[in-house]
């Protein structure tokens, strides 16, 4: 798949990579640039086409087709997909923040409506993945005051929020711990190592690499980035990003989660609201949840049902008829999934290529809209999102069936 580059940075080298998928290796040589973006923010040690699975949403949107299999407008493609590198990108996680993160994604997404899109009302949908929620969350919930000084006067509004596999670093952390005495170590020298380390100081420390390594891996590690990762405070008293510990109480959901109604750069819908599945009259603010069902950074013993229905609650909990506020009803637990929906086999691509992808699909067009195609539609030479989404879904089903047969 072809890719391009762009420096969106104004002072720091910084790149968004803009995904150009086609339908042939030879297409037409002017591409539509799309109106909406959906705007990937990776997790821990990711950079560009990692996870994976960013490629596989990219190439439901081809440039060089019309949406719905004939010329639909000037515009035949109407979604684009991009992958912000942040200063965290890759080993750099522990030298950063979610500060400083939500302050380039905000120059990001500046960035592209000024240069690429040429629209500073082109409809944008952040999508994180592990830490990358975080990211997403933090985007939502803090105030403009408490991120690094950007180019950007105030936070740039966005059209809607999905987090994939949103997971507590704390908790997985501590599972660690539990189950390995060199990691269980390196966790309590680490937090004497932080308690004898002055405040002022926190920032530009870093902890000794034979208790980084144990812990997070072989990676430069702040004080002030482990205590909000480790979070030894929780839960009566979460760090900054102790967004999704199963632990928190049902307040703390309230002032994270529950701020999505009230967040006035989360944009309400303007699309009218389909009715056909779960919508009301009035649109809503909504963020899409996908957890991985069988996530690996995720502790056995913690309800992944339950702690979606928890966050589903706070979100409904701060609701109001002014300002309506839900989880999206194509928010799941994903059956099969690791963390990063990675995976050859049969169960690993559902997860991936249908479940996941159709949840996306579903999310981008009830923000949004202008998701082309149908998913009970014919596939048969049908280049929109939804006819690409269902050719790899029954040729998986074709393949299901046959390991089903025996010979």
């Amino acid at each position: 798949m072809d890719v391009r580059l762009h420096a969106y940075h104004p002072t720091r080298v910084l790149l968004l990579l803009e995904y150009i998928p086609t339908s042939t290796s030879t297409p037409k040589s002017t591409l539509s640039q799309p109106p909406n973006v959906l705007l990937f923010i990776g997790g821990m040690y990711d950079n560009f086409r990692s996870p994976r699975y960013v490629d596989d949403i990219a190439k439901l949107f081809p440039r060089d087709v019309a949406g719905t299999g004939g010329v639909v407008d000037d515009v035949t493609q109407k979604w684009s997909v991009f992958h912000v590198q942040l200063s965290s990108a890759g080993r750099a996680f522990g030298i950063g923040g979610l500060d400083r993160d939500v302050s380039e994604i905000s120059e990001a997404i500046t960035y592209i409506r000024n240069n690429i899109i040429n629209s500073p009302s082109a409809p944008v949908v952040i999508m994180g993945h592990s830490t990358g929620c975080q990211d997403s969350m933090h985007y939502l919930c803090s105030s403009l005051s408490s991120n690094t000084k950007s180019s950007s006067s105030s936070r740039p509004p966005i059209s809607g929020i999905i987090l994939q596999a949103p997971v507590s670093d704390r908790e997985a952390i501590l599972d660690g711990v539990r189950h390995d005495a060199r990691a269980a170590s390196a966790y309590n020298d680490a937090l004497a190592f932080c308690k004898a380390t002055p405040n002022k100081a926190h920032s530009k420390t870093l902890l000794p690499w034979n208790l980084t390594i144990p812990i997070l891996g072989p990676v430069p590690l702040t004080v002030t980035r482990f205590l909000s990762l480790a979070s030894p405070e929780s839960p009566s008293n979460p760090a900054q990003d102790d967004y999704f510990s199963s632990d928190l109480g049902d307040d703390v959901f309230k002032g994270t989660f529950g701020k999505l109604a009230a967040c006035e750069w989360v944009l309400t819908p303007t699309k009218p609201a389909d009715n056909t599945d779960g919508g009301g009259k009035r649109q809503s603010k909504s963020m899409l949840i996908l957890i991985s069902g069988d996530d690996e950074h995720v502790s056995s013993d913690i309800n992944k049902l339950q702690l979606l229905s928890r966050w589903t609650k706070a979100v409904e909990s701060q609701s109001t008829e002014e300002s309506p506020a839900i989880v999206s009803p194509h928010s799941q637990v994903v059956e099969h999934a690791l963390h990063d929906i990675s995976g050859d086999s049969i169960e690993a691509r559902t997860a991936r290529l249908v479940e996941m992808r159709a949840a996306v699909l579903k999310y981008l067009n009830d923000v949004v809209g202008d998701v082309y195609g149908h998913e009970h539609g014919d596939s048969k030479d049908d280049y929109s999102p939804w006819g690409i989404w269902k050719r790899d879904k029954e040729a998986i089903e074709a393949e299901k069936g046959l390991q089903g047969v025996k010979l």
